[in-house]
């Protein structure tokens, strides 16, 4: 569990003033999560969940908050966030922007099964959908720049071969060719953890703070290399045909998406690979840690990408399109 930013009732009670959810009566920690600070909360109104962001600004926080009423109000499964009396989403504490949103049912859930990833496929397509006209945009904090900057960082604690791997995959220009992909708000780390499901069904997507205007298959990339590949990075065939169905049940992928979607599977490993390399060699301070293994994205990048047609089983998409 990681909490980089610690409080005590009395920080508390005095944020909470600025909501109208009652009085705290009681807060934990709570666990996993590796950027933020994240807490339950509890009132005489009810279980609130409070977040402390550790790494952005006061206005991309805000950002983050109206995308989230954004969605909830257009049925996307996801937790309402609270307004101020302020009449803004976003207070300091401790001096970091925090926000409050509803506490949901549900918990993730560490083994997915073909029902899952068909139905995340499916949420996932909707969010991209509704958000496709969405006037406020935001660039990617984890975009070309960030991977540069990293990569740079990281490079020196790498072996040979993976240093290797790594200049070659940093060679490859994948943002200029996600860039011409076809766009809308992105989630960008809609990992299993991140997902709740009660009695099998999704209940919410939860921890937007990656969230931007960027690549819809770069997305769905994300989201395919954690739902869909065993803890080595090898595919699950079933997971993923799945999953690819349930998204072109709402979405069909625009035949540009298909032939680039070996680029947009290795970018979102990358992404991954360097973040994971970075928390590794340079850890966070924070009272309690959880840091996630590189090694599944690093053997991703090391392995070629099958196309959708032969993950879902379909014929060649140029002949069909």
């Amino acid at each position: 569990m990681s909490v980089f930013t610690s409080i005590d009732m009395q920080q508390l009670t005095a944020f909470l003033k600025h909501y109208s959810i009652g009085e705290p009566e009681g807060f934990t920690g709570i666990e996993a999560g590796i950027t933020n600070s994240n807490f339950f909360i509890d009132t005489e109104t009810g279980r609130y969940v409070l977040t402390i962001v550790e790494e952005e600004t006061f206005k991309d926080v805000e950002w983050f908050m109206q995308l989230l009423a954004f969605l909830h109000q257009n049925h996307i499964p996801c937790a309402k966030p609270f307004l101020s009396v302020s009449g803004n989403y976003t207070k300091p504490l401790a001096k970091k922007p925090a926000t409050i949103v509803e506490c949901l049912d549900g918990a993730d859930k560490t083994a997915v099964n073909s029902d899952d990833c068909h139905a995340i496929g499916r949420v996932l397509a909707g969010f991209h959908s509704s958000c496709k006209d969405y006037s406020l945009t935001r660039i990617d904090s984890r975009g070309s720049a960030w991977r540069a900057a990293t990569a740079e960082k990281v490079r020196s604690k790498l072996d040979t071969q993976d240093r290797n791997l790594l200049d070659q995959h940093m060679q490859a220009d994948y943002s200029a060719v996600l860039a011409a992909l076809p766009e809308s708000v992105i989630h960008a780390d809609l990992f299993k953890d991140n997902v709740l499901f009660n009695n099998n069904q999704i209940t919410g997507i939860i921890d937007f703070y990656y969230a931007c205007t960027g690549c819809m298959l770069y997305d769905l990339a994300i989201t395919f290399n954690d739902w869909c590949r065993d803890d080595h990075g090898e595919i699950d065939l079933p997971l993923a045909s799945a999953m690819l169905q349930g998204y072109q049940e709402i979405r069909p992928l625009e035949l540009s998406e298909h032939q680039s979607w070996p680029n947009a599977v290795s970018c979102a490993a990358l992404r991954f690979w360097l973040s994971r390399l970075h928390d590794l060699h340079f850890p966070p301070d924070a009272l309690m840690t959880f840091t996630k293994d590189p090694a599944q994205f690093q053997n991703i990048l090391s392995n070629q990408t099958p196309s959708i047609a032969e993950l879902t089983n379909q014929q060649d998409v140029e002949k069909t399109s």
